[in-house]
């Protein structure tokens, strides 16, 4: 195991249990416990072109260099936060899709394992093609995973929602909440999901606190993209970290904007569209975060203020008022065949 001394850093103060973290300002720096100080690097990573499994972990190698960089030059960070695809690039051939696909664990998580437990970080990584387990009769999963600062695989997600471009994804079908850095509740999701609200509020709702989104999607839709994630952190009160792909991998052009957002919607920090550029910000842990004035909360207390008037609780009615979300769990084809008359019929 590899010593604080050998790294050049100092312990970790123990973990927090569920804390409450409120963004840090740049202009107050207030000496507080390390404990109570939560650094978050989000990378504006080039997008990859990659075709052989010998490139993927040349490449992998090359992201884990990106974080012994990144301690080095910030000796307090907490966690680092990779986009989708970073490891391994869109696979345009599905030949080669199915030829890089990998294990998890395997030897691409090993070589990020081995980063996180020499530099004594969180890391969060996306590996585009995880093979499903009938592979290769079914197309691989988009996953991603978060490591420990042990070298630990302690979150593996897959993409609910592979992009509606053709994306050749197996579809996944839970987000996950687990201990992050210092305790925080931590989700991650991909790209795609980010445009679906219902896949934050599920985030959100199993107590996440920070939800970490990966993203690598091309430029078109850059200014809707940055918005989203501002109005998703207000609308559930959780904290974004985005990491997002950026360059030309010789097919498409992506727009990094990585960026670290308060559960306000306020930008914390932000990047360009540089290749290689990384933004990091400090979340403080000083008091709860207001839920009970946000969206949040009113929508599992609608009517509060009149039910307590007419002497009926305060806690208002948490009844579902929405059909389309009782017609997608009793009966997900009928909603599906809904969908297609709006459509006009399924393309």
């Amino acid at each position: 195991m590899v010593s604080p001394a050998e790294t050049g850093r100092s312990r970790k103060a123990p973990e927090l249990t569920g804390p409450q973290f409120l963004e840090h300002s740049f202009d107050n720096e207030e000496a507080l416990p390390d404990a109570y100080c939560l650094a978050v690097a989000v990378v504006n990573y080039p997008m990859p072109r990659l075709h052989t499994r010998g490139e993927v972990l040349a490449n992998c190698y090359r992201m884990a260099r990106t974080i012994d960089g990144l301690v080095r030059g910030n000796p307090d960070l907490d966690l680092v936060v990779f986009p989708e695809y970073s490891a391994m690039g869109v696979m345009y051939d599905e030949a080669e899709l199915y030829s890089t696909a990998t294990v998890v664990p395997g030897d691409e998580t090993e070589v990020f394992a081995q980063a996180c437990r020499r530099n004594r970080v969180w890391g969060v990584f996306s590996l585009a093609g995880e093979c499903h387990e009938d592979h290769p009769r079914r197309p691989p999963y988009n996953t991603a995973i978060l490591i420990n600062d042990r070298g630990e695989i302690v979150q593996r997600y897959r993409k609910i929602a592979p992009g509606p471009d053709g994306e050749l994804a197996w579809p996944g079908d839970a987000t996950y909440v687990c201990d992050g850095p210092k305790g925080i509740q931590l989700s991650i999701i991909l790209g795609e999901d980010g445009n679906y609200p219902e896949v934050w509020r599920d985030c959100a709702m199993k107590g996440a606190e920070l939800v970490v989104r990966c993203q690598g999607l091309a430029g078109g839709d850059r200014d809707q993209q940055v918005a989203m994630a501002r109005t998703m952190a207000w609308a559930n009160n959780v904290y974004v970290a985005v990491a997002s792909a950026t360059g030309f991998d010789g097919v498409r052009s992506y727009f990094g904007h990585s960026a670290v957002i308060g559960c306000d919607g306020r930008t914390i920090a932000e990047c360009g569209s540089e290749p290689d550029g990384v933004q990091v910000a400090r979340l403080w842990a000083r008091e709860p975060r207001n839920v009970d004035r946000s969206p949040l909360y009113t929508l599992l207390h609608r009517g509060a203020a009149a039910f307590a008037a007419v002497g009926d609780g305060h806690r208002g009615t948490a009844d579902c008022p929405f059909d389309f979300y009782r017609t997608w769990v009793n009966d997900p084809v009928k909603a599906q065949e809904q969908l297609h008359e709006i459509a006009g019929g399924f393309r």
